[in-house]
């Protein structure tokens, strides 16, 4: 009698179990990391979005002729955008009629704190504002972005804590 033994390559339960454990050690060491590296990422995010929408005002208030305003509402972390219908040099003229853009930003997990007089950020047609800086603040990171009143210049930078 002829008999063949036919043997079938597999992996042991020894092995499935080892490289599991590895897996599983490697995802409880890396996912702190991943956390850190995903809140910074998110905190970046939102001071380049900030800067980009004050750029959006800027260049609205030029194109325009008339000046925008952001009202800063720390309690919410939110800013929501006005304009007005003629040439104003002054953010808190009560006798001027603000229209919502409908433009709002909001950010979320982020601390949003204003160093802006009264809290209202305004860009006026020949190039200025009324300057001042706005802080975004995490657990990961802190960014200023600073607002010259001559230029309505506007500069991110990281603030190292």
């Amino acid at each position: 009698m002829n008999v063949t033994q036919t043997h079938t390559k597999a992996f042991t339960l020894i092995e499935i179990i080892t490289v599991v454990a590895v897996i599983g050690i490697s995802a409880a060491v890396l996912s702190p990391n991943i956390d850190n590296w995903i809140g910074k990422s998110k905190i970046k995010t939102a001071a380049d979005e900030l800067q980009q929408y004050l750029a959006f005002m800027k260049g609205e208030s030029f194109s325009r002729g008339v000046a925008i305003k952001a009202k800063i509402d720390e309690d919410n972390n939110s800013m929501a955008i006005y304009s007005s219908d003629e040439l104003v040099s002054n953010c808190q003229n009560s006798e001027i009629d603000w229209n919502d853009m409908n433009n709002n930003l909001d950010f979320k997990n982020v601390e949003l704190i204003s160093e802006v007089d009264n809290y209202e950020l305004c860009f006026f047609p020949d190039g200025s504002s009324n300057g001042g800086t706005l802080t975004l603040k995490s657990k990961h990171g802190k960014y200023e972005i600073g607002i010259l009143s001559a230029t309505a210049f506007i500069e991110s930078k990281k603030i190292e804590e």
